[in-house]
């Protein structure tokens, strides 16, 4: 029984490793492309990761040198830039980008990037 204990130990310190949670954000954030759902929070991707958001704040920072929050932001934000100049979407409206990109409204789009440029350059 106390060889299950101690696989069981190596197990969760594998699991709990920053590299292999990286891995899991990694995949579920870009591959998956997280930063485009609408209810995309700390809090929501640190439920989903199941880790805390101190954990999830410090992943990001470690490897992209920069808060969940921001890198959420400047993601979504570099994703509208790529779809506004998509010859595909010619014929959409600005709204319909600016939902296709994970924001509510106009309104929420145009906060969000007048609060972020005003504190960092995107």
């Amino acid at each position: 029984m106390s060889l299950f204990i101690f696989l069981k130990d190596i197990y969760l310190k594998f699991r709990q490793n920053d590299s292999a949670r990286k891995n899991v954000f990694d995949h579920y954030f870009f591959n998956s492309k997280y930063y485009l759902h609408p209810t995309a929070s700390t809090e929501d991707f640190s439920s989903l990761l199941n880790i805390s958001p101190d954990q999830l704040d410090h992943i990001s920072k470690l490897y992209y040198n920069c808060l969940f929050e921001t890198l959420l932001i400047e993601h979504r934000y570099n994703y509208f830039l790529d779809e506004l100049n998509n010859p595909i979407n010619a014929n959409l409206s600005m709204e319909s980008v600016i939902k296709l990109c994970g924001y509510d409204s106009k309104e929420n789009f145009l906060e969000v990037v007048k609060n972020h440029t005003s504190n960092n350059n995107i």
